[in-house]
């Protein structure tokens, strides 16, 4: 909530969180268009909505801790009164008590000074890193046990703010604004207390070393931009050790949850993270570990309370406590972890010390011996798929979270208000995942110990999501339902977790984990078994490596254990897995509405990570939220909703289609590692298998189809040409290259018609294809926002599915004669299968139609061996076809538009015939530079038989520009020749080759034979038959 006012002459913007309200210069507002050199600095300046959860949590805990050391007191205090009482009693015995007015006024005083009970004692906090203060005003407004807050920044500057804004609050009695290094102010109570005494025992002349002195602070918040480490032995030497609470945020995402800097990671943290999904709930135990550690210098037990990753930084709240013996259990409480990051994803940790419970010498009681540990529990390469291992940690293992203080923060939690506490329905629910999320460790069967907390450790420490493991196996992601029902069915227990949405934490093996997962592609999920590539983690995964050899042996492998789990039954019980947990609550962070913090618009910035591996391309979604962007950012994205074409409900539907098959088949890890994810966090979910309108009608929805050979896309379109509601429009999100839209443009094209587009289907192409020559054309002049670097295919298609137009597909018809054939590339080694026609067919096609060496060049490239080399097949296969250079016999003539007379090309033979509605085949080959996006030209590109060098030559100056369509040169004959560059409407290819190998054609790239003198028609289409999604600025 903001407001202006003037303090000392100068103008401020107040804005209000909580009970407090701070003042900021009103020009801070246009801090953007400053140079700040400082990003600190910087930070001291705003104020930070998106951190409003963290203040209001922060609140809300202190509560909690609070009652929990009042609680633990109320005893000891009672019976202290008590027995002042007693002694009192005892040492006045008898005497007579004389009357009076002075008397019975002093005595009614000491009556009353016997009576109550001792005043509120002292409570302090400090705000060690206060910037404007708004923490430390928030707590003493809204803690009223508070006795003082102590609010030190190192800037002069934020100190002034900070007195200025405790007068504006009324509260300068209770917070203390200091300015200096925070870790000096700390050392400083330190050093003070230990000063007072020796001088205390001085004077009471005693011996040994001073005891430490509770004049520390109950709570020592540590709140920086940035890691908090530097600060850590300051604060544990600054709070109570009697049970004091720290308070610990870090932001430095980038160092402590990713493993591009491991060497700083160590040098801050004393431990490496991980490199996975899970990093940030790794990242948790990396910091806790390098709190413990520090503390188990001074003899100091931290015990962690409640340990939460949120958004891009962790917030930690633990307990210190002077407990040497506690200490004790830290180094078998710290683990180290061998992490399959490039491979399956799974993990095994390892204890550096062992706590091993013993009975002592009488036999009745048990303790805990400390002792060595045995040697790596895992070997170098990872036992599920044969992949490296790599090592993380060292890091804490214990529990993250105490279930007491949570369940006393959650019952605190109704009587908290709405008006103050803005994010109470998301720590609500974050709280309730993070305490269902302990699963508890087996039983060791042993006598119980009074030790047994201190040496409780988690077993199962780190999530996964069922997405990550489908990535693996190129299969679609199990919905959690399913995956949960399965784990449940076979007596494992399954939770969510706080990390991430969709994340499960189990006590599952990764052996049981990876059976499933199998059994989920037997069963619900099947894909191509040969596409997988031997030396790649799914193939072992699948153990197909494991059949091979027991199709040689005859044998299955030795390993009872693992005989034992692939003979579980697994059930994908759904109603088993149902979440009946409590319902309706925010577990993780939601889209920012409109306004959101009350004071400045919030931005989802999402990045995509795309990397280039042995297995081919990987993907990756980022998300952050910034308070500011540039202007030119937000010109240039304008949707705060959803555009229409993406709202489901009874008037459209919207379907996802993922093409397993196109390019180097990566659309189904597409589909798991970033548009599923994108989806969900625009409150979509997906109906694998819709029972029909109804179910498609309902909002925030849409039906996956995931294909399952070569006709699925073809199958799909001509349903919904035949679904017979005119009122119902429908986009199609599709992860593929070219081929999935020719099939969808055939089979649409097929059942259509209507002479109207107002109810086409409109298609979002994803381009995951070799070529992607339809996308790289259509967006080929579509400049990047902001003055950015040009964006990926992936990317740009991505926004576009965002913010996009729908524009009528132009397309063309090319006809057959009766005895042509259809090719489909055989899944078996050599093979290809041959669909024979007894009448004419014609097909319909977007982008090209091509005789000679393109054709040839499609054709003998598309073989599931040389698909998984992706575009770099064609390389391979146009060295041996320029070899050959073979030259085509064959007759072309094409009709100009609006001319009635077709002209005939004349030559004896051709290499290169190819007729083509877009300019790029891919995104750096340009065939026809004139092609401007959706004109409907239909243009030919042409040149007869040449060398291979020359043919190599054309092709390269394709790459450049297009410049091969103005090439000219002398040919064998003497005459001139050139490339034919035309304008046409219709196209005529006649071949006469005996030899059927040259008399391959291709369209959008099927191929189709033709038979001896068969006749290939190519034109245009009067009217559309789909829609495609493309940049606003290609439409105008």
């Amino acid at each position: 909530m903001n407001s202006k006012s003037q303090n000392d002459g100068q103008e401020f913007t107040e804005v209000k969180e909580g009970l407090a309200r701070i003042l900021v210069p009103f020009s801070a507002k246009g801090i953007e268009d400053k140079k700040l050199n400082d990003v600190e600095e910087q930070q001291r300046v705003f104020y930070n909505p998106i951190q409003q959860f963290n203040r209001d949590l922060t609140v809300l805990a202190i509560k909690a801790y609070h009652e929990e050391v009042l609680a633990k007191r109320r005893p000891f205090n009672t019976d202290r009164v008590a027995k002042r009482k007693r002694e009192k009693s005892e040492a006045g015995g008898g005497r007579p008590v004389k009357h009076g007015k002075a008397n019975e006024t002093t005595n009614i005083t000491a009556s009353t000074k016997r009576d109550n009970l001792p005043s509120p004692p002292r409570f302090t906090i400090l705000d060690a890193l206060s910037a404007t203060g708004l923490r430390a005003l928030r707590y003493a407004q809204e803690l009223p046990f508070v006795t003082s807050v102590t609010a030190n920044d190192l800037s002069p500057t934020a100190v002034e703010a900070i007195k200025r804004n405790a007068i504006h609050n009324g509260v300068e009695s209770k917070v203390n604004a200091t300015a200096g290094d925070a870790r000096a102010h700390m050392y400083s109570l330190l050093t003070q207390a230990v000063a007072d005494e020796e001088i205390k025992n001085r004077r009471q002349n005693k011996k040994g070393p001073p005891k430490p002195s509770n004049n520390k602070y109950n709570v020592i918040d540590l709140d920086p931009y940035g890691t908090a480490a530097p600060f850590f032995d300051a604060a544990l030497n600054a709070v109570r050790d009697d049970g004091g609470l720290l308070c610990v945020t870090c932001t430095d995402s980038a160092v402590f949850a990713s493993n591009g800097y491991p060497e700083k990671a160590f040098a801050l943290y004393g431990g490496i993270p991980v490199k996975g999904f899970w990093s940030h709930e790794a990242a948790l135990r990396l910091i806790i570990h390098s709190l413990s550690s520090t503390a188990a210098r001074y003899g100091l037990a931290v015990e962690p309370l409640l340990s939460l990753s949120i958004d891009y930084y962790v917030r930690i709240f633990v307990k210190v406590r002077k407990s040497p013996a506690q200490v004790k259990f830290l180094a078998g409480r710290t683990m180290i972890v061998y992490n399959c990051d490039d491979g399956c994803g799974a993990w095994e940790t390892q204890f550096l010390v062992r706590n091993r419970k013993v009975p002592n010498k009488s036999g009745k009681d048990m303790f805990y011996k400390h002792g060595l540990t045995l040697a790596p529990t895992a070997d170098r390469h990872c036992k599920e798929c044969g992949s490296k291992m790599h090592l993380a940690g060292p890091m804490y293992g214990g529990p993250l979270h105490s279930a007491d203080f949570i369940k006393k923060i959650l019952d605190d939690l109704p009587n908290a208000s709405d008006e103050i506490y803005g994010t109470k329905p998301r720590i609500e629910g974050m709280l309730e995942t993070a305490l269902e999320e302990f699963i508890p460790p087996p039983e060791d069967g042993k006598q119980s110990c009074k030790d047994d907390e201190l040496a409780t450790i988690d077993p199962y420490p780190f999530y996964f999501h069922p997405a990550s493991l489908a990535g693996k196996l190129h299969c679609v992601c199990p919905d959690e339902d399913s995956f949960r029902g399965a784990l449940r069915h076979l007596g494992y227990k399954v939770t969510r977790s706080h990390g991430k949405p969709g994340s499960l934490k189990t006590n599952a093996s990764w052996s049981v984990i990876w059976h499933i997962m199998r059994e989920w592609v037997r069963q619900k999920a099947p894909v191509n078994l040969d596409k997988y590539s031997k030396t790649s983690p799914a193939y072992r995964l699948m153990k197909l490596d494991q059949r091979k050899e027991e199709d040689q042996n005859n044998e299955a492998p030795e390993d009872e254990e693992r005989e034992a789990i692939d003979k579980l039954e697994v059930v994908f019980d759904k109603r088993l897995g149902r979440d009946t947990s409590k319902q309706g609550l925010i577990r993780y962070q939601t889209n920012p509405k409109e306004n959101w913090g009350e004071t400045q618009n919030q931005y989802d910035v999402l990045s995509l990570n795309e990397v280039t591996g042995e297995e081919g391309p990987s993907f990756k979604l980022f998300r952050i939220q910034l308070a500011d962007l540039p202007q030119s950012f937000l010109d240039d994205f304008p949707n705060k909703e959803l555009p229409e074409y993406l709202q489901s409900g009874p008037s459209r539907h919207i379907h996802v289609v993922v093409s397993t098959g196109s390019g180097t088949g990566r659309a189904l890890d597409f589909y798991n590692s970033v548009l599923r994810p994108l989806l969900e966090s625009l409150g979509f979910h997906a109906l694998e298998s819709p029972s029909g309108s109804a179910d498609l009608s309902q909002p925030n929805t849409y039906n996956l189809v995931i294909t399952q050979n070569a006709d699925s896309i073809r199958d799909f379109a001509r349903g919904l040409g035949r679904a017979g509601n005119d009122a119902v429009q429908h986009t199609v999100v599709l992860l593929s290259g070219d081929g999935g839209v020719i099939e969808m443009l055939n089979g649409k094209a097929r059942v259509d018609d209507t002479s109207t587009s107002l109810h086409l289907p409109l298609i979002a192409v994803l381009p995951l294809g070799t070529g992607n020559a339809l996308f790289s054309s259509l967006h080929k002049s579509v400049s990047p926002p902001g003055g950015s670097p040009t964006p990926s295919s992936l990317v740009q298609s991505l926004r576009t599915l965002l913010k996009g137009r729908a524009a009528p597909l132009p397309s063309f018809q090319a006809k057959f004669p009766r005895g042509s054939h259809i090719i489909n590339a055989g899944t078996y080694e050599g093979g290809f299968e041959l669909r024979p026609t007894d009448e004419a067919f014609h097909l319909y096609g977007a982008i090209v139609a091509s005789y000679g060496f393109h054709s040839q060049l499609v054709w003998e490239s598309d073989t599931p061996e040389y698909r998984k080399h992706g575009d770099k097949r064609f390389g391979m296969v146009a060295e041996q076809l320029l070899k050959e250079s073979h030259a085509y016999n064959t007759t072309v003539q094409f009709r100009r538009k609006g001319e009635s007379q077709f002209e005939e090309i004349h030559r004896d033979r051709h290499a290169y015939v190819l007729a083509t509605m877009v300019s790029n085949l891919e995104k750096t080959f340009t065939i026809s530079p004139s092609s401007k996006p959706l004109d409907g030209k239909l243009m030919i590109v042409h040149f007869g038989a040449v060398s291979g060098e020359k043919t190599m030559e054309i092709m390269k100056q394709a790459y450049d520009g297009g410049k091969h369509v103005t090439m000219k040169w002398i040919g064998e004959d003497g005459k001139e020749e050139r490339v034919g560059y035309d304008e046409t409407e219709l196209v005529e290819i006649t071949t006469h080759e005996e030899n059927a190998r040259w008399r391959k054609v291709c369209i959008d790239g099927t191929i189709v034979e033709l038979p001896r003198e068969g006749r290939m028609t190519v034109a245009t289409e009067k009217k559309p038959h789909l829609q495609v999604l493309v940049d606003p600025s290609v439409v105008g």
